[in-house]
């Protein structure tokens, strides 16, 4: 008779994780401070969201050759204008570092959150989820409502204005109206991705990758752009006195308290 044929089996494959991966994987996959981590991740979503906003405010401005953030802080006609676009580029820079260093501490906290929520059945319906959530999306639906606000300002000033000479209807859409608008879509955005969430519907993911992109072709915009500026001829560190920022310090000519109290 014939021998029956015995088939060993294959042998398992054991896979092995470094230290690095094993680290990253469980620190992403759950969170050691919850409602701390929550609350921080509420914040920085509002904070990204404005960063976002004056981000725009701020391109536009150096796209356009004007001074639309220091306008708007009315610091713009005490700088001068080859002044001011020393500011504004290196407030664009400032900008660019601060999207490199929140949005991915942003998308990190939602992961981490969102993992331990799967944890933690019911934790929706504490006061430590709701209280961060609420308030955070109470401040983008006011965000929101404000630009709106702003928007419908600038058309009914440019109907007051028809006929009249100069009006500059045509400045107020491209450095008032266009930076508003642009303002609403982000805070209704992120306003709207927080109702999802209050209503149960957890969209971080895409919200997070969104916002990824929106960053990082943000901060590459402005970054080049303030390069350009800075090295455009007729940008000037000097305000419109004509005193450089940097010279009373460099030169050791500031003055003593003596000569400020003696008069």
């Amino acid at each position: 008779m014939a021998e029956a044929k015995t088939t060993e089996p294959a042998p398992a494959v054991v896979t092995t994780q470094t230290a690095g991966e094993s680290f990253w994987k469980r620190e992403l996959n759950g969170a050691t401070f919850l409602s701390l981590e929550h609350a921080g991740h509420m914040i920085l979503v509002v904070i990204v969201a404005a960063l976002l906003s004056v981000g725009v405010v701020t391109a536009i401005s150096l796209w356009t050759g004007s001074s639309g953030l220091l306008s708007a802080l009315g610091a713009a006609s005490l700088i001068g204008g080859s002044a001011a676009k020393y500011v504004e580029a290196n407030t664009a820079i400032a900008l660019v570092a601060a999207l490199v260093v929140l949005v991915p501490l942003m998308v990190v906290l939602d992961r981490r959150t969102r993992a331990e929520w799967l944890k933690r059945t019911g934790y929706a319906d504490r006061v430590a989820y709701k209280v961060p959530l609420y308030l955070a999306l109470g401040v983008t639906v006011a965000a929101k409502l404000f630009a709106i606000v702003q928007m419908l300002t600038v058309i009914l000033t440019s109907l007051a204005v028809i006929g009249v000479n100069g009006n500059g209807v045509g400045d107020m859409y491209l450095y008032q109206f266009l930076p508003s608008a642009i303002t609403a879509v982000i805070f209704g955005g992120t306003a709207w991705y927080l109702f999802k969430l209050a209503k149960g519907r957890d969209n971080g993911r895409a919200f997070s990758t969104l916002v990824m992109l929106l960053s990082g072709a943000l901060a590459v915009a402005l970054f080049v752009t303030a390069v350009i500026t800075l090295h455009t001829p007729g940008t000037s560190m000097q305000p419109s006195g004509g005193t450089n920022f940097y010279d009373d310090y460099n030169n050791g000519s500031s003055k003593s308290l003596e000569d400020l109290f003696k008069y």
